[in-house]
């Protein structure tokens, strides 16, 4: 089994990162397997039995810098990055640097416990609500792994995918490829806050994970999620609260900060999730969360 090879090479390696993995598996053990077997199958397809033990260095590492950025934001009592322009230059332009970082964010999906329930919000509440859906539009799909787990349960979606980065296109596309969903789903290289460009109203469901937090004016970001909406379809946001990290720019700090986000935007709230880690900075003063909306298109003000 994959996750076995994993949980070998982890205690072996980084032992001090293991309690963090069996907090995750706590969350539901059943369903945790099932999870990770899912995404470290796509892994392995997309770059081979090594790949395993090259994102489980990567995740490592992520998860230390992640550490480091939440210290100094303890410390400073603001992000260290205040521009896009900053973290575009250093760090979404840089290739190598890149692909680490996402393979790493790919491995939380299931390795951090607030992440794992996230993931589980995603699956039974968002996903299932898109039983017939055709067309998914994914905004900034970083590693790809959400769009491909949509398509692997709704046989009838194809997905259009587009990401500011190079890097996140060529592992999105072979995320997808290695689940067998390459055909069904297509990236494209194009800013966020462009896609007022693209035909309104042309997704059933929308997916954007953890863009809102690295952008300067996230507000742009709920527009351009109403006008690519059908009316009745659903997207699914998911954003960083009072959580650094090297590429974080713009700092929520309530998760009522979010929801009126979207409803200032014509979106509607249908259900949220908001999740922190089990374990923080000691005497720390801000606790990282991680917040899930899922939301529907306003038709009007009942609705």
């Amino acid at each position: 089994m994959h996750l076995e090879k994993l949980l070998k090479y982890m205690r072996e390696n980084h032992p001090r990162s293991v309690r963090g993995i069996e907090e995750a598996r706590a969350v539901s053990p059943a369903r945790f397997d099932e999870t990770a077997e899912m995404f470290l199958g796509w892994l392995v397809g997309a770059r081979g039995e090594d790949g395993i033990l090259m994102a489980a260095d990567a995740y490592v590492q992520f998860s230390t810098d992640v550490n480091l950025a939440q210290a100094r934001y303890e410390a400073d009592g603001h992000y260290a990055n205040h521009s896009f322009a900053e973290v575009y230059a250093d760090h979404y332009s840089q290739d190598e640097t890149m692909s680490g970082y996402l393979w790493g964010i790919y491995l939380t999906n299931f390795l951090w416990a607030h992440h794992t329930e996230i993931s589980f919000f995603y699956r039974d509440h968002f996903l299932t609500k898109l039983s017939h859906a055709e067309n998914l539009v994914e905004i900034a799909p970083g590693h790809g792994g959400w769009g491909a787990w949509a398509l692997s349960v709704l046989p009838q979606a194809r997905l259009q995918g587009f990401d500011i980065s190079p890097s996140s296109i060529e592992i999105a596309a072979s995320v997808s490829r290695a689940a067998g969903l390459g055909a069904r789903a297509s990236y494209t290289e194009k800013n966020a806050l462009s896609l007022q460009e693209v035909p309104a109203e042309c997704a059933d469901g929308l997916i954007c994970s953890f863009l809102v937090e690295h952008l300067e004016r996230p507000q742009e970001l709920f527009a351009v999620t109403r006008h690519l909406l059908k009316p009745r379809g659903f997207a699914f946001i998911t954003g960083a609260l009072t959580a650094a990290q090297v590429d974080h720019i713009y700092e929520y700090r309530y998760e009522s900060e979010l929801v009126k986000d979207c409803e200032q935007h014509g979106l509607r709230v249908l259900a949220t999730l908001s999740a922190g880690p089990q374990r923080t900075l000691p005497k720390a003063r801000f606790l990282p969360r991680s917040m899930a909306l899922i939301v529907q298109k306003r038709i009007n003000d009942t609705f």
